[in-house]
């Protein structure tokens, strides 16, 4: 029965050793190219897009709990939208596309994003756009794998953005919505985009011009006079506004090249890193099955009343107990690992500090975060509205 109950252990430790192995499955480098317009747009039906600062999809204590790196996550949160800018700007099917940090300005389209996870080897992203009327379009999720070749410094592919293809077909998506839009659709988000921005900087004349449900969903009430002259002056005041914006375009360019060969590198060892984890998890927890197995079955040959059975129970101890501590060494060489990637995403937080901005052709200088440079560029064009007009008070907002 002994002999029996070993045979039968035996078998369950190699399969254990076996279930442990690593695979490794090739990604396709290739994707999906943007959708682009079979027909020029007319002006009038190009909509402006704003992405937000991504929400990190963590803070600093479910980081910790689900081995997320903090630092890592905030700097791709500011980091994936400039890269989306660049793919929906290039696909030449839009307006202006712009980072807006904290929706401070208005734009005809809303694009908000979640980290859900990022680890160099795979992304996943929540995406959701809203337009300026409050109607959401739609909600997904999007996840591309990067390719064994992704980060292979030989290729050509090391110019090429791992998962581009995962952007294209955010931009694709958005591109098949606006599709199916009517022109006098467009036309009316445009509108109302126009009419919240006069609404901030004079109630007083535009509040009656729109109004918005108990769902958040804005509509037109009455339009202005075309030549209305405070109208003219709001349209001057939103042609600064996006002046500004265009200035902090150039800070996240900016932004993304400082980041772009050190966030690349922390990409590549996060992804050799994940890679090595799983296997050495693999091994780890395989050695320990294959260790326990043998320690149990050289316990219950010692009840064998065959000397073979005996010795070979002995030296079944032996191996067992080898294997247990070399699969302990195994996850401790795992928790190095996870060390090294954290100096790593550490290190490159440190190459992120918030930069100030400068105006062009201004004495003005802006200080602290993006957020606030923002708040004390409105406050000034608001000075600016009130000087113009001669009026006195406060400007609210939606």
């Amino acid at each position: 029965m002994n002999y029996k109950i070993i045979t039968t252990l035996f078998v369950l430790a190699v399969a254990g050793h076996l279930g442990g192995c690593a695979s490794t499955t090739v990604k396709s480098t290739q994707h999906d190219p943007i959708i682009q317009s079979s027909v020029p747009l007319a002006e009038n039906q190009l909509m402006d897009i704003g992405i937000d600062i991504f929400n990190p999809g963590v803070d600093e204590l479910s980081a910790e709990k689900e081995g997320v790196f903090l630092q890592v996550r905030d700097a791709e949160a500011r980091f994936i939208p400039v890269r989306l800018v660049d793919t929906l700007q290039g696909s030449g099917n839009w307006g202006v596309v712009r980072v807006v940090p904290g929706r401070q300005s208005e734009m005809d389209i809303w694009v908000d994003g979640e980290i859900l996870n990022s680890d160099g080897e795979v992304l996943e992203l929540r995406i959701t756009v809203q337009d300026s009327s409050g109607k959401t379009w739609y909600s997904r999720n999007y996840d591309s794998t990067a390719s064994k070749y992704a980060y292979d410094s030989s290729l050509r592919s090391l110019s090429q953005e791992p998962f581009q293809g995962l952007y294209n077909d955010i931009a694709n998506d958005l591109m098949l919505f606006r599709q199916k839009l009517k022109p006098e659709e467009i036309s009316n988000i445009r509108t109302i985009t126009e009419l919240k921005f006069a609404k901030q900087f004079s109630p007083e004349a535009f509040s009656d011009h729109i109004e918005v449900n108990r769902r958040g969903i804005y509509t037109i009430k009455r339009l202005p006079a075309e030549n209305d002259p405070t109208l003219d002056r709001i349209r001057k005041i939103r042609q600064r506004d996006n002046m500004f914006v265009d200035t902090l375009q150039d800070y996240y360019m900016s932004f993304e090249e400082s980041m772009d060969e050190p966030y690349r590198e922390w990409r590549r060892m996060s992804y050799e890193e994940t890679l090595a984890l799983r296997q050495l998890r693999n091994e780890a927890n395989a050695r320990l099955l294959g260790g326990a197995v043998a320690v149990i079955g050289g316990i219950l040959a010692q009840g064998s009343s065959s000397s073979v059975a005996r010795t070979a129970g002995i030296v079944g101890i032996g191996a067992g107990a080898y294997a247990v501590k070399d699969g302990l060494e195994k996850r401790e060489e795992a928790r190095i690992h996870v060390q090294a990637i954290e100096e790593l995403g550490t290190s490159l937080n440190a190459d992120l500090e918030p930069r100030t901005i400068e105006l062009d052709n201004n004495s003005v200088t802006l200080t602290g975060t993006v957020n606030d440079q923002y708040e004390q560029w409105r406050a000034i064009l608001r000075d600016i509205y009130m000087t113009e007009t001669g009026q006195t008070g406060q400007v609210i907002t939606n």
